[in-house]
């Protein structure tokens, strides 16, 4: 039976052996072809250049027609077509450390086709070609795993025959090549092939049959890596592709289920360097992408299980590290990574991805005793590689802010979502990663900024400033992560305590840079981070009320430090601040609630309208007009009047509801008040917005809010009215005149007519009509509360009151019809013929309708002569009346 199995294992070994030596034979012939097409051609060439020669020569006597060397081709043009070729040029000279991040080949001229139209045309050229290819290779890989299955044959005699198989494809795919004289994408698919089962069978001979050590088979790894680099400078890319798709999928065709998942994400190191070392001879960029596509493939599958928890860090950190240093052969990192070249374009995309898997790293496994080892060695990388390379200075800024951002998203759960610290037991182990991490970057930054030094071009200056703040700002943002999950280990006092020294010592520093002439980022962060520092120990001492007064002062010292220091690069600083506290007040009622203690509304809210205010006069004295200090000011005055709204506001709502400011009420007295406020306030802002340059429009802007505010509360104030509230009538009482009818209903009336003078051109008219409905509202609302004591209605009128409103909106109609045509206001003219014919109608279906006799012929006779008056007064004035102007 043995027997059988042998002669079936050789005839298959015979009919792919045959198939490779047709493929041969197959490239060998069309080859061969090519060569006479080109010798006929150049035959061609060569016979109309003679007879070109001859007809120059009976024209031009003795001169003889040579090949310039315009004819030959270019230096350049026989460089790149080796390199396209995968052979290396006979004599390349080597390039200085400070040019090997850039290609060796210029790119083909602009007018060639295009990176995708040459894949395609690659395609279609070749497919066959790489079919074949990857026909052979799968062919190995299925062969060992059929033997493997079936039991055939010995271990070793399976990995040696695997191995002989493959010695035997790099063979021949040599041999073709120097026999031809040239390559072909053939021999790269056969070498491609030999690469792809060289790494199955070394696989298999460590993972299934354990006969071989780990150190061993990397090794042979990395051994068959390196031959196939040099095969591939040899044949070009296409070997290239093929062998580091190959080697990237081998661990999973001939996998074993062992879960060594450890010893796969070793071998994919070794992979990329192999890769890495290949693209330094055949650059392309989506061999680039492929090698980190490779890279974190395993990465991915190592998140599935726990084997390689602490390990991630250290394997990502060597791929970024394989990325910066093998093909410039900068070991130590010190090299420049230059911005016009390929490779350079795709280093920083390459880091950040690289940065995210750290961060989802650390939320996979969360926090383990080796996580200084496991997460420092890919922030070390980066660190010293944005060095020399500006481009690259943000990403340890990406990497710290995302290892803090996954720390605090790994503590949050339950329903609903909250932060919960950690584990007693976790706290001082995690502080002093903290520690050292913060070391580690603060310490680096320090290091870089003065490496990168303090030049005058605008390039060195930003650098500069990423540097500056990351040393200034990851203690702060530690602190704040420390307190967060391990706030028990230390007194609530001492991390306050920590973080005001932090903001003292910072604000020294900044305040001595200034006279030392240090470079203006590190001074703006300097402050930046002593204000932050402060925000941190007062959001962590003190709470509520005290917290907003407490941040709003920030804003008296950064204008102090904006003027005294001139540092208008701290405005948005200071604009942030303003916000932070206008948007706190702005929204309390809905986000806090405060304890009625020590007259907390006046102390809040007056006192950050006093701060804001501060900060506006100390930017805008002795500054031009046009400064960005001035320009400030005017912000900080625009959240000062905003906060004076909220403090009135906040002040009238604390004596209505007896010290709680924040009640969960809006009483008929609020409504009144509310709607003066905002109205008033709406008309200074409008007005100021007039005087305020390009910041008007904010003003303008604010006062439409505050004016619609202020239309929305007398509109409540009339819907609680119709619907006869008991609030309404009972705040309003019975006393007559001297009551709360006055500022609710005749105050409308003034406010409409202040907005139809002073306010938009554009709803002025729209104002004199509301000033005209609500003084018919109020007259006719006094008429009510005189006859019945209050102003409900839902009780029936007498006929001595519906008297009174006919006699009091006749004499209003006829006021406002000869004042009208006296002054020639059509509007006014037109409102009093509409309330006359309301009386009217009134009169005929409302007055008179129960009327009999006498009572009847007077009703009538009365009703009569006052229109004949009106007609007489009308014409007797002889004014036609018009729109005033």
């Amino acid at each position: 039976m043995e027997n059988f199995v042998l002669l079936g294992v050789l005839l298959i070994i015979s009919i792919i052996v045959g198939a490779f030596m047709g493929m041969f034979a197959f490239a060998e012939v069309k080859q061969l072809r090519r060569e006479v097409r080109n010798l006929s051609a150049r035959l061609d060439e060569v016979s109309e250049l003679g007879e070109a020669t001859g007809q120059n020569r009976s024209a031009a006597g003795d001169n003889d027609v040579f090949p310039t060397a315009a004819q030959s081709p270019p230096e350049s043009d026989t460089l790149e077509l080796d390199l396209d070729l995968g052979q290396p040029p006979s004599a390349t000279p080597q390039k200085p450390r400070s040019q090997r991040w850039r290609r060796q080949a210029e790119k083909r001229s602009p007018a060639g086709p295009t990176a995708g139209g040459r894949f395609f045309a690659n395609l279609q050229k070749n497919w066959m070609v790489w079919l074949g290819g990857a026909c052979v290779a799968l062919s190995g890989v299925f062969l060992a795993r059929y033997g493997i299955e079936q039991g055939m044959l010995g271990p070793k005699v399976r990995v040696v025959l695997g191995l002989v198989t493959a010695l035997a494809l790099y063979i021949a795919a040599e041999v073709l090549r120097r026999k031809t004289g040239g390559t072909h994408p053939t021999f790269a698919a056969l070498a491609a092939g030999g690469a792809i089962t060289a790494f199955a069978a070394v696989l298999s001979a460590v993972h299934l049959y354990h006969f071989i050590e780990p150190g061993v088979a990397f090794g042979a790894l990395a051994l068959v890596a390196l031959v196939t680099m040099w095969l591939a400078r040899l044949h070009g890319p296409v070997l290239a592709a093929i062998g580091m798709l190959g080697a990237y999928s081998v661990p999973i065709l001939v996998s074993s289920d062992s879960g060594n998942v450890l010893g796969a994400m070793v071998y994919a190191l070794i992979i990329s360097a192999s890769v890495l070392l290949l693209l330094r001879h055949v650059y392309r960029s989506w061999l680039w992408l492929g090698l980190l596509a490779g890279a974190l493939l395993w990465w991915l599958v190592s998140l599935v299980g726990h084997q390689a928890d602490g390990w991630r860090g250290p394997y990502l950190a060597v791929v970024a590290y394989l990325i910066l240093a093998v093909i410039p052969r900068d070991w130590l990192l010190r090299l420049r990574i230059p911005d016009t070249s390929q490779q350079g374009a795709l280093v920083l995309p390459s880091l950040l991805l690289l940065v995210a898997a750290q961060c989802i790293s650390i939320l996979r496994e969360g926090f383990l005793s080796s996580a200084i080892w496991a997460w420092s060695p890919l922030a070390i990388v980066t660190l010293l590689a944005a060095r020399q390379t500006p481009r690259l200075a943000p990403v340890p800024w990406v990497l710290f802010l995302g290892q803090v951002a996954a720390w605090f998203a790994n503590q949050v759960g339950g329903e609903p979502l909250r932060l919960s610290p950690m584990a007693p037991e976790l706290h001082s182990p995690f502080l002093t990663y903290l520690l050292v991490n913060t070391l580690l970057f603060s310490g680096f930054a320090v290091f870089n900024y003065f490496a990168v030094g303090s030049g005058e071009s605008k390039a060195r200056a930003v650098t500069a400033a990423w540097w500056a703040s990351l040393a200034v700002m990851a203690p702060l943002l530690s602190l704040l992560l420390g307190y967060a999950l391990a706030g028990d280990f230390l007194p609530q006092y001492l991390w306050c305590l920590y973080a005001a020294i932090f903001g003292a010592i910072f604000m020294l520093l900044g305040s001595r840079g200034v006279g030392k002439h240090w470079s203006r980022g590190m001074v703006v962060w300097l402050f930046i981070a002593a204000h932050f520092a402060y925000s941190l120990a007062v959001c962590l001492w003190l709470q509520q009320a005290s917290l907003t007064l407490a941040l709003a002062l920030q804003a008296i010292s950064l204008a102090w430090v904006i003027r005294r220091f001139d540092m208008p690069a701290l405005g948005w600083l200071l604009k942030a601040v303003l916000l932070v506290v206008v948007v706190r007040l702005t929204l309390n009622p809905w986000l806090l609630s405060y304890e009625n203690v020590a007259h907390w509304s006046l102390w809040t809210y007056g006192g950050a309208t006093l701060c804001a205010w501060i900060a506006a006069r100390l930017l805008a004295a002795s500054q031009p007009v046009d400064s960005v200090p001035a320009s400030l000011a005017r912000w900080a005055e625009a959240a000062a009047l905003h906060l004076l709204v909220l403090t009135l506001w906040a002040e009238c709502r604390y004596w209505l509801y007896n010290g709680n400011a924040l009640a969960a009420e809006f009483s008929f007295a609020e409504a009144v008040i509310d709607m003066w406020l905002f109205t008033c306030l709406g008309l200074v802002y409008y007005r100021k917005s007039l005087l305020s340059g390009s910041f008007g429009r904010w003003y303008d802007g604010y006062a439409r809010v505050l004016m619609l505010a202020g239309l929305g509360c007398y509109i409540l104030i009339l819907l609680a009215t119709a619907l006869s509230e008991p609030s309404v009538w009972r705040e309003i009482g019975e006393r007559p005149l001297a009551n709360m009818l006055i500022p609710a209903f005749a105050g409308p009336v003034l406010l409409a007519a202040l907005a139809s003078r002073y306010y938009l051109p554009s709803v002025r008219r729209f104002a004199g009509l509301l000033a005209a409905l609500a003084a018919f509202v109020w007259i006719s609302l006094e008429v009510r509360h005189l006859w019945q004591g209050n102003i409900r209605l839902d009780t029936p009128a007498s006929t001595g009151e519906l008297y009174t409103y006919s006699a009091v909106w006749l004499a209003v109609a006829v006021i406002a019809i000869l004042v009208a045509s006296w002054r020639g206001w059509r509007s006014a003219y037109q409102g009093g013929m509409a309330l006359l014919a309301l009386v009217i109608v009134k009169l005929f279906l409302v007055d008179m309708s129960g009327l009999e006799g006498l009572l009847r012929v007077a009703s009538f006779m009365g009703m009569g002569l006052a229109l004949l008056g009106i007609a007489y007064l009308h014409q007797k004035l002889g004014v036609k009346p018009q729109d005033s102007a």
